[in-house]
């Protein structure tokens, strides 16, 4: 089965069993690839082999930079020859990247590293422009679309957040018994994934192969509205910093005195509430204005990020768990959806690269600040900075705000 974007409306006429055939294909797929075992172990793993931390932080900027190099090309590659077929190949690249790094060997080592960036990158924009191809050919109204995607996605993050759960606990029991264990098995996973994958229906956007042309759309779109240009650099650098921020918090509660078992209940807790704003994300879309939304979440993860910066325990404990990871939870949905909304059909795969080439950038430029020294000087100021951020966006919101009411008062 093959789907064009150009002119396709939505069908909703698959009877109920094709309907539940292709959610749970694309379930499948899902716990399948983000079954991330080697994610508790890599490090630790790396280390055993002799690599020092900075040059772990060099592997994992190696990674970074080729994702970001490869986005804006896999983008349109998954717009042009198929986002199931992106998928694919991003399931392919995976699966080498975890044998290489089971083998041990330094070149393959950082083989390994080129290979998950790549394999990242066609997973990049192609993944969501698949959903929302998918949510398409499941309502019956275009009207429904942006709801019924919501609804849709929320479920995908939280089969997101059981598979690295379940999946991360695995990889630590594994590699005690064998500490290639992790990667080979992850590999294989890796590869089945492929198989539900294939009960999808193919998405494209154009059918046309003129890459160039393509690009050029794309960036036109985006320069076009400034809504959608706002929320891909948003969103970019809102997700950078909480993927850096879970990993070098448990640093900082370290810090502050903590012990591993309570930061373990730190971040079993953190995941419970992730768990709980993820489910809420769609009613909170369906019951509060988009720029009201994004207003509060803003001042949700800069409160956070502020009290975080705090060296008291408590204050900083909550800041954390509730504020900053339960926006960012909710953050994740809520503005995919508000992305694919506004994202053109036929560039929607090179447009959603976009934002995950400036995560990736955000990436580049934090891990280093955290962990090759510049965090030594003080996780506070970096917090501290990061407010800053978050508060360019609060301001950014606040006026968008302000600009909806105007235009309705000036239609009244």
């Amino acid at each position: 089965m093959e789907a064009k974007g150009e002119g396709r409306s939505p069908s909703g006429s698959q009877a109920p069993g094709t309907r539940l055939r292709l959610l749970l294909a694309y379930a499948g797929y899902t716990l399948a690839t983000n079954a991330t075992l080697s994610s508790a172990v890599w490090m630790i793993y790396l280390a055993h082999q002799g690599y020092s931390p900075v040059v772990i932080g060099l592997l994992e900027m190696t990674l970074h930079v080729t994702k970001l190099s490869a986005e804006i090309p896999t983008g349109i590659y998954a717009d042009l020859l198929g986002r199931r077929r992106s998928l694919t190949v991003y399931c392919f690249l995976s699966a080498a990247a975890m044998l290489c790094l089971a083998l041990s060997f330094w070149p393959l080592i950082v083989l390994a590293f080129v290979l998950w960036g790549l394999a990242f990158a066609f997973r990049g924009g192609a993944e969501e422009a698949l959903l929302w191809g998918l949510a398409r050919r499941l309502v019956h109204d275009e009207r429904e679309l942006p709801g019924y995607y919501s609804r849709l996605i929320s479920r995908v993050y939280l089969l997101v957040l059981l598979a690295e759960a379940a999946s991360t606990s695995a990889g630590g029991v594994l590699g005690e018994v064998q500490a290639v264990l992790p990667f080979l098995v992850q590999a294989a996973l890796s590869l089945l994934g492929i198989l539900p994958l294939r009960v999808l229906p193919e998405e494209r956007g154009v059918r046309q192969r003129q890459p160039l042309r393509h690009l050029l759309q794309g960036l036109q779109a985006v320069r076009g509205d400034g809504m959608l240009a706002g929320l891909l650099l948003l969103a970019g650098v809102v997700e950078g910093c909480g993927l850096t921020i879970y990993y070098y918090h448990q640093l900082y509660l370290a810090g502050l005195g903590l012990s591993l078992a309570q930061i373990g209940l730190v971040i079993a807790a953190s995941q419970v509430i992730s768990f709980v704003c993820t489910a809420l994300a769609p009613v909170l879309l369906m019951r509060l204005a988009r720029v009201r939304l994004l207003l509060l979440l803003s001042s949700a993860l800069a409160g956070g990020l502020l009290l975080m910066s705090l060296p008291l325990v408590p204050l900083s404990l909550v800041g954390f768990l509730i504020l900053f990871q339960g926006a960012y939870a909710l953050w994740q949905p809520v503005v995919s959806t508000w992305l694919n909304e506004r994202s053109p059909e036929a560039q929607r795969a090179t447009v959603l690269s976009l934002q995950t080439g400036l995560f990736s950038a955000t990436m580049m430029v934090l891990f280093p600040l955290f962990g090759l020294g510049v965090g030594e000087i003080s996780y506070r100021l970096l917090y501290r900075l990061l407010v800053l951020v978050m508060s360019g966006s609060v301001l950014i919101s606040s006026l968008g705000l302000l600009w909806v009411r105007w235009q309705r008062a000036s239609r009244e």
